[in-house]
């Protein structure tokens, strides 16, 4: 029971990896409402800039998100890419 309850813990993340998340959701979803009104209101030079202002500043917390996320993902994971895990994984079973 208690290597199941380790086993749990150990595949969850942490609070950075999901806001990193939620960045990168919300960062998408302004920019491409930012890229809709640039092009329904083409004619309104000033939502024109407006929309070219807001999709700009939705890049830095897109950016953050990749970072803290796509880390921490990465760390989590890249043992499964390495030939040593496999090789000592079927180690473990043979004994």
């Amino acid at each position: 029971m208690d290597k199941m309850q380790i086993e749990k813990n150990k595949s969850k993340f942490s609070k950075k990896f999901y806001i990193g998340i939620v960045l990168i959701i919300s960062s998408l979803i302004i920019g491409k409402i930012t890229q809709a009104v640039f092009f329904f209101y083409y004619t309104d030079v000033f939502l024109r800039k407006l929309s070219i202002v807001v999709y700009v500043l939705s890049w830095p917390p897109f950016l953050l998100g990749i970072a803290w996320a796509g880390m921490e993902y990465a760390d989590k994971y890249n043992r499964f890419f390495t030939f040593k895990y496999y090789k000592n994984k079927i180690r473990s079973r043979k004994k």
